[in-house]
């Protein structure tokens, strides 16, 4: 937990802007999603919570009204009995009565069966552990990161002016296998690409963590470029859908959306080239680097100046 808690707060060092929608997370990105939780067929068992390790779940004395009286019971009924009937009792009375302005109803203490489960968007790590757990099919997983409600408000910095000669900075995650190798054969070829760019080697591309891009950011740079070798050809899965680069790939991908939203968009990218691949290798840091120049310096430092 130590780790989400610090991811989390890399990111709000990091924001320029509140984040306003949610981010899509790709199928390959694993540990990060939103558990919606159908309270109507709900046992109150407490068999999710127990199963999860993080702690993300908690059960609340209350019975939210609006979730029973919208709900439809199936045909073939509810598997919680109890909670069947309570539906249906519901329903019933609200033909004879006005609910007004009441959200949710305390219940007894000691009273099994009924309760409400709270989830954390915070602390969850989208392990699927509760959703195996709970025999009534409350919990799903989508796989969607809500990000506003994680995030919260962030004060924007001011504008930061650009100065004459200014260039801009970039760190890139090279692969110790390829594109690293192709970097080395783009410097032997005499192959112009700007001197800005400061690489550092990883045994693999899917070794990269967010939390590195993330310092990278924090630290000055004005973009962040990862290369693997060519997908379908990584050295620790070949073209498997788990090899490294193709799960940086929708990593970056993920992160890149959460850069939108909180006011970095355009200042992280992934490519791919193999190791005789010393003018491709260029050829994509040049572009990269044109990129960065056309969205001007970063404007994190100057966030960070005015904290300070």
């Amino acid at each position: 937990m130590d780790k989400r808690i610090q991811l989390l707060d890399a990111i709000r060092a990091i924001a320029v802007k509140t984040p306003m929608n949610d981010v899509e997370v790709p199928e390959s990105v694993v540990g990060f999603g939103t558990i919606e939780y159908k309270a109507q067929t709900c046992s109150a068992c407490k068999k999710c919570i127990l199963a999860c390790e993080p702690a993300a779940l908690d059960m609340e004395d209350t019975l939210n009204m609006h979730d029973y009286l919208r709900v439809t019971v199936p045909q073939e009924g509810f598997r919680s009995k109890n909670r069947e009937v309570l539906v249906t009792l519901l329903q019933n009375l609200k033909q004879d009565h006005d609910y007004g302005d009441v959200q949710a109803i305390s219940v007894p203490e000691g009273l099994p069966g009924y309760g409400s489960i709270v989830w954390s968007a915070e602390q969850c790590i989208a392990c699927d552990k509760c959703i195996e757990a709970c025999p009534e099919d409350c919990l799903t997983l989508q796989k969607t990161y809500k990000l506003p409600e994680i995030i919260g408000p962030i004060e924007a910095p001011p504008p930061r002016t650009e100065g004459k000669d200014w260039e801009p900075f970039i760190v890139c995650f090279v692969c110790w296998e390829c594109s690293h190798a192709a970097a080395d054969l783009a410097g032997l070829m005499h192959l112009h690409y700007p001197a800005s760019i400061r690489t550092i080697r990883l045994p693999c591309s899917g070794a990269l963590e967010p939390i590195h891009i993330m310092t990278a950011m924090a630290n000055g740079a004005d973009g962040v470029l990862v290369t693997g070798c060519l997908l379908s050809e990584c050295h620790y899965g070949g073209d498997s859908p788990k090899a490294g680069n193709f799960m940086q790939e929708g990593f970056v991908k993920f992160w890149s959306d959460i850069f939108e939203e909180i006011g970095i968009g355009g200042r992280l990218n992934i490519d791919f080239a193999s190791a005789a691949m010393g003018i491709k290798f260029a050829e994509i840091v040049e572009t990269f680097t044109e990129q960065i120049r056309k969205l001007g310096p970063t404007p994190i430092q100057a966030k960070t100046e005015v904290q300070e």
